[in-house]
């Protein structure tokens, strides 16, 4: 789709689209209506890759360590599954130890037994 036939689609699309989320968050959407905001969603994602590869564009910076010297920042990293699920496992460590602080420090200090 070209840059033209987008900017002039996008406030239709985005109003249909702002619509769509409401109805999603108030939990009153049709089947047909989820349908038509998936694929809204995926144009969108398409749209965006196209723009962030598209040669020229700041989003699709190399990230040569001369660019980076010149503060330049380098495009976003690729999510595969191998990372979500590495950052996952990450999260739930995480989370895991949070929950053992929290639960200490409700219990307070502990008073050390003395020997017998």
């Amino acid at each position: 789709m070209a840059d033209s036939q987008l900017e002039t689609t996008a406030p239709s699309t985005t109003a249909r689209y702002v619509y769509l989320m409401t109805r999603l968050r108030t939990k009153q959407i049709t089947m047909e209506e989820a349908t038509e905001l998936f694929s809204a969603q995926q144009a969108m994602i398409q749209a965006a890759r196209a723009t962030a590869t598209r040669p020229g564009s700041p989003a699709g910076a190399s990230g040569s360590p001369r660019d980076l010297a010149q503060g330049s920042t380098p495009g976003p990293l690729a999510i595969t599954d191998d990372t979500l699920w590495t950052g996952l496992l990450f999260l739930g460590a995480g989370a895991g130890v949070l929950a053992a602080i929290l639960r200490r420090a409700q219990a307070g200090p502990t008073d050390p037994k003395p020997a017998a």
